[in-house]
């Protein structure tokens, strides 16, 4: 019976992950739970691009993850300084581990957008905002003279984990953080959501990330902050 029980939860447990299940089901760090995503081909290639992109003081950088990733910044705003540092599918997590090389760059500016997928791993709001924070006080250490610039969270439609309540709670979270750093943060989420706080459908293909038109509307947001 013992044996037979034993092949069974040996089973169960391959096959929800093996190790890394038991890590993340029995104390394992969230943070060590989620890493995984750095491994994808995509992920990887991207990393390595970067690597041999040089940044320097005169750089403007968009860091963040696919909702970065998607726009080609520098054609927007017609500005080869402007350096696009998104990654599809980061999390907060990913993108402290790979800042570095950029902060040892010192530049210009940087807009900063994460958080986004952090909820759709299901992680508390209070962890999420606690990462931020963490890669906000490594930014303003590292590269002192770099005006940095909090971007809110964007809503979402038709997204189970990826609540409209739990974006606005973030938002007001990141906005305690700019305020707290003394930096600027910029309220996207209000101008892109209908009457019911949802992302207006207009906006995007697929409810979550946004098209041509959004990326209009935010390139007008910030206009401002990325010609001072």
């Amino acid at each position: 019976m013992n044996l037979v029980f034993l092949i069974f939860f040996s089973a169960l447990i391959i096959n929800r992950g093996g190790f890394s299940y038991l890590k993340k089901r029995f104390g394992g760090s969230q943070t060590e739970s989620i890493i995984p995503h750095t491994n994808t081909s995509y992920y990887r290639t991207k990393i390595s691009i970067h690597e041999i992109l040089p940044v320097d003081s005169s750089s403007i950088i968009f860091f963040g993850n696919s909702i970065t990733d998607y726009c080609e910044w520098h054609e927007l705003f017609g500005d080869a300084q402007i350096k696009n540092r998104g990654i599809s599918g980061d999390l907060i997590s990913g993108a402290l581990r790979r800042i570095d090389p950029i902060l040892e760059g010192q530049p210009k500016k940087i807009f900063l957008m994460l958080g986004t997928n952090d909820l759709g791993e299901g992680r508390e709001k209070k962890e999420i905002l606690s990462d931020y924070e963490t890669i906000v006080q490594k930014i303003v250490t590292a590269s002192p003279k770099t005006s940095v610039y909090l971007q809110s969270v964007l809503p979402t439609y038709d997204d189970s984990v990826r609540k409209n309540a739990d974006i606005i709670t973030l938002n007001k979270g990141i906005q305690k953080i700019a305020e707290q750093y003394n930096l600027i943060y910029i309220n996207l989420f209000d101008l892109l959501v209908n009457e019911k706080n949802e992302l207006d459908k207009q906006y995007s293909f697929d409810g979550l990330h946004i098209n041509g038109t959004a990326y209009l509307i935010w390139k007008n947001a910030i206009e401002e902050y990325l010609r001072n």
